[in-house]
């Protein structure tokens, strides 16, 4: 199975027998019809019946699979945070983790594709819909997640306001960077992707401006 991740495509861990590869199949064709429809209609309009249908699966093959269509949104436009985890288990041991992202993201900048998925549940506004606020907090459970592992620190203060830290630059890049009726095209998605870069760059630091910059 072929994921999108940061620059290009991330071959997660492969099934192992006929039932597994077909329960992927399911999953991934599942997402990616929740994908199309959040491009084409936006999160409000999209509905399990619509996304069964054009996975070709029944609405109960939906719900072995997720719980919701919030959830299921959730996880079809977070597999570029799966190809972080990836590249940060790659960066050396004894990196601070903010560098290490910065290097990361430097590396592979996040895909215009992900950037259109945010716009469109409108995670960007100031004031987010219930919906936006759910999957921004799915997003934050996963960076959490990926530090734990990363840094093997078992203070969750510690994990939890780095993580904060990082959510907190994402959120300040796209406050600056998102305009409600702009296209995300790839000189949109270049803006982004340098805006979170001098974010990281300026925690990293704390906060102090380096020249240049």
């Amino acid at each position: 199975m072929q994921v999108l991740a940061y620059g290009g495509q991330v071959t997660a861990t492969p099934p192992t027998t006929r039932r597994e590869l077909n329960k992927a199949r399911t999953r991934e064709a599942l997402l990616e019809a929740l994908r199309d429809q959040l491009l084409e209609r936006g999160p409000a309009a999209i509905s399990v019946e619509d996304v069964a249908e054009a996975a070709d699966v029944s609405r109960r093959t939906f719900f072995n699979y997720f719980s919701s269509v919030e959830a299921a949104l959730s996880e079809a436009i977070s597999v570029p945070i799966d190809g972080m985890a990836t590249a940060l288990a790659e960066r050396p041991a004894g990196e601070p983790p903010l560098v290490s992202i910065r290097r990361v993201l430097e590396a592979s900048p996040l895909p215009r594709e992900m950037l259109q998925w945010l716009a469109r549940v409108r995670c960007f506004e100031p004031e987010r819909p219930g919906f936006a606020v759910n999957v921004w907090a799915y997003h934050r459970d996963r960076v959490e997640d990926i530090l734990r592992e990363r840094t093997g620190d078992s203070d969750e203060l510690s994990v939890s306001s780095l993580a904060g830290t990082v959510m907190a630059v994402f959120e300040a890049a796209e406050r600056v960077w998102f305009r409600p009726d702009a296209e995300v095209d790839d000189a949109s998605a270049a803006r982004f992707n340098e805006l979170l870069r001098r974010g990281l760059e300026l925690a990293a630091s704390g906060w102090v401006r380096q020249t240049g910059t």
